[in-house]
């Protein structure tokens, strides 16, 4: 496809970028228009380039530890299995490791030119991504002028750094008919496409609008390449915040600066600190913006309507679940930052704040004072009220598992049992959550905190999976397929196989080899497609998967050994990596399992065949080689 930028050059004169991308079709003189460059006069930053790749220490990726180190710390911790006390740094042995995957292994690319930056999608194109970024991820982080915005982009002035964080976001969240109508055969081309053009212009120091600059770098924190990736979300939240700081956002508004310019800041900076909070949460990272330092005054109705006059056939209309989610999600945030301080922060103050009653309590009456439109109830298929309430019902029950999550596995104390059962309430409820979203078709649509909020559930389920009860056991192995099924829904969008890394999977195999023998008898099909293991999912005309009897059972697991020699999917060498000596699994498992990791990353996931292929003899034991140098990677807790 060619697309086609009609915008004034240095001369002062106009001139058009011709650059031909995927589709191979000629959208002359039909693109977006945007103001003068200059480009002449920019100088962008040299990247040097040796040709040598480095290999930089194999750490556990940054998304799992408040997750995946829970459950290593509650399942393999002395005694009784309490967490209190334990050192905070444990190797991971190669048997649970996430390695890269050689075939996607980081590769040294071309950086975009600042001439190739400035290359947007045809008009139509542009005019959707818009309408999605503003209609499903704007209300959440309301970060934009909308009246300004629309004026400057009807008149062809509109900042190209905001269009393209726009249009990478609008890719993001999207349909997959958008992104082949702009030529794009995958999404994931799509959104790095305008990423790095949107970074290219950032990094040039082309924009001067400082409102705009920090809107964009909140932004970007929705952008993760992988787990080697340096420029992650907390990255990118840690840029947002030290320039709003610089800018003064995080105090008062009460000055000589216009209602607007106030509600703007305002605005702006209370979809950082929300960010912040969320961001803390997922990844176990300490809080980058201090209560203490702040004296910036709480949102209100006002703040959202300074810019409603705006093209409404190009911005979706704001409605009044709109404004409430946003006061409430922020509400909700001040209270996760104390939980996270309270429960995890090793040096805190004792304060009452910080006591897990009192947090539970402030959490119960947020909850109670919620408006009538952002109730819990079961979504209509829409992206009206019912869908954002469930967005902010699944960071409310995030925050009580992170406040109320099971702290053994046996022997709990009447008051462990006590959170223990309202960390597994909370998990539930996600869980049902999700089910609700997945049967209304729209747990595509959600946004990107539902990821963490179904890793904590899962973990929750996990830890339940490790205890004597046969029937509750069987419940929660239900239940994380259901959380599984959700995260493999929201991996067209959202990094998901980022954060569901080979190594909490890999544990959550060897919890289900020493607990549980049902989950042979689930569901699940492998056939032979093009030489490779090909993995699909039974269901009957309910959606409930389809129980196998024992015998089926046998009679699919004596033919893995065909299977086997058929496939070439998986090599030895790989097999070799992902497992220590003397804990190579059966082939077959071996290739099932792996191939179910292949096809995750194009999206194709097979949740029952993923437990049904768990029960090898790889995980079976004790977390081996935790004293072991060679092969340890780094797990902090």
């Amino acid at each position: 496809m060619t697309v086609a930028v009609d915008r004034p050059i240095d001369s002062g004169q106009t001139g058009t970028i011709h650059r031909t991308t995927e589709g191979g079709r000629n959208d002359r003189g039909n693109g977006v228009e945007i103001p003068g460059v200059g480009i002449a006069g920019i100088n962008a930053r040299d990247r040097s380039q040796n040709g040598q790749e480095q290999s930089p220490p194999h750490l556990q990726p940054p998304g799992e530890p408040t997750s995946l180190s829970y459950v290593v710390e509650v399942v393999y911790s002395p005694n009784d299995g309490s967490t209190e006390p334990l050192k905070v740094h444990y190797p991971i042995p190669a048997s649970i490791a996430d390695r890269p995957d050689t075939n996607h292994a980081p590769r040294l690319e071309e950086p975009v030119s600042l001439q190739e930056a400035f290359i947007m999608p045809p008009r139509n194109v542009a005019d959707q991504l818009i309408q999605a970024f503003f209609c499903k991820l704007h209300p959440a982080f309301p970060v934009f002028d909308r009246q300004r915005f629309t004026r400057l982009y009807h008149q062809g002035q509109a900042s190209p750094l905001v269009l393209q964080t726009i249009f990478f976001l609008g890719f993001t969240v999207g349909s997959e008919e958008l992104v082949h109508t702009a030529g794009y055969s995958e999404r994931a081309t799509a959104r790095k496409t305008h990423y790095l053009r949107a970074k290219a212009l950032y990094d040039a120091d082309y924009e001067n609008d400082r409102m705009n600059l920090v809107a964009v770098l909140l932004l970007f924190g929705f952008w993760w390449a992988g787990p080697e990736d340096q420029k992650d979300p907390c990255h990118w939240i840690g840029c947002a915040i030290a320039l709003a700081q610089s800018l003064g956002m995080h105090r008062t508004s009460q000055s000589a600066m216009s209602q607007p310019m106030r509600s703007l800041r305002k605005r702006i900076w209370w979809a950082i600190y929300t960010r912040d909070r969320h961001i803390s949460a997922a990844f176990g990272r300490p809080c980058r913006i201090r209560d203490e330092d702040c004296d910036i005054e709480a949102l209100d109705e006002d703040d959202f309507k300074f810019d409603d006059d705006y093209d409404q056939t190009l911005i979706p209309v704001q409605t009044s679940f709109h404004i409430a989610y946003t006061l409430e999600m922020t509400k909700l945030a001040t209270i996760l930052s104390d939980i996270l301080i309270g429960e995890f922060s090793p040096r805190h103050a004792a304060l009452d704040k910080y006591d897990t009653e009192r947090l539970a309590g402030r959490l119960a009456q947020w909850e109670s004072q919620l408006p009538d439109q952002l109730r819990k109830t079961t979504p209509d298929g829409s992206l009206g009220a019912p869908f954002w309430a469930s967005m902010i019902h699944f960071s409310y029950q995030n925050c009580l598992i992170l406040l109320f999550r099971p702290k053994a596995i046996e022997n709990l104390s009447p008051a462990e049992a006590e959170c223990d059962v309202r960390g597994r309430m909370a998990a539930d409820t996600i869980t049902r959550l999700a089910e609700d979203l997945l049967g209304a078709g729209m747990i595509k649509e959600g946004l990107v905190h539902l990821v963490p909020a179904l890793f904590s559930a899962l973990s929750v389920h996990t830890i339940v999976i490790c205890r004597k009860d046969p029937i509750r056991r069987q419940l929660a192995e239900n239940k994380s397929r259901q959380c599984l099924l959700a995260l493999s829904e929201l991996a067209s969008s959202w990094p998901v196989k980022i954060w569901i890394a080979k190594a909490f999977v890999n544990l959550l195999r060897r919890l289900t080899v020493q607990g549980s023998a049902s989950i042979i008898n689930v569901s699940s099909s492998i056939a032979n497609n093009r030489s490779n293991v090909a993995l699909s999912a039974r269901s009957n005309s309910s959606g409930l998967y389809q129980a196998h009897s024992p015998k089926q059972a046998i009679l699919e697991s004596s033919n893995r050994n065909e299977l086997m020699n058929q496939t070439s999917y998986i090599h030895g060498p790989q097999l070799r990596d992902l497992y220590p000596s003397g804990n190579l699994p059966q082939g077959a498992d071996h290739i099932v399992y792996s191939s179910f990791w292949a096809s995750y990353l194009d999206n194709t996931f097979d949740m029952d065949l993923l437990l049904h292929n768990s029960l090898g003899p790889t995980l079976a034991g004790p977390l081996d080689g935790l004293d072991a140098a060679e092969g340890a990677n780094s797990l902090q807790f």
